[in-house]
């Protein structure tokens, strides 16, 4: 079983002093805010890490459609190199099957109602295991 340390609210989480870690199917939700959310390339040791979410530039894209298009490709390329990335690791390390995602059931890119600039990215996902994992994600295009 493969670990990490747990994020609380963008922080590495403590309990009386040590540093709290995550595994199980926490550790796959956690894998995949985590890789959405970071900028690709903003990892100087790993450059091909990361997405594109919430890169778009607004006054270069006029149609909707074109952004929920281009967001929905952005998670999945980054869902997918996850998914590859899980592979590798389990070569090396055993990684247990609720730990390793099997298949992308759905994504799911909403516009907020009040806020035209966010927009609510939904994931479904299978393990390995067949637990389905949902969560969603908000990102601002600027």
């Amino acid at each position: 079983m493969s670990f990490d340390l747990k994020i609380l609210k963008g922080d590495i989480a403590t309990s009386s002093g040590g540093l709290q870690t995550v595994t199980g199917t926490d550790k796959v939700r956690q894998d995949i805010l985590k890789i959405l959310l970071t900028e690709l390339g903003s990892n100087k040791f790993h450059p091909a890490y990361g997405s594109k979410l919430g890169a778009i530039q607004i006054g270069y894209i006029a149609d909707p459609e074109l952004v929920d298009s281009d967001l929905r490709s952005s998670a999945e390329e980054a869902i997918l190199k996850l998914m590859n990335l899980q592979g590798s690791q389990s070569k090396v390390q055993f990684v247990s099957p609720e730990e390793r995602i099997l298949a992308i059931n759905y994504i799911d890119v909403t516009r907020d109602k009040l806020d035209p600039r966010m927009y609510n990215i939904g994931i479904s996902v299978t393990t390995q295991r067949l637990k389905t994992i949902e969560d969603t994600v908000a990102v601002r295009v600027i």
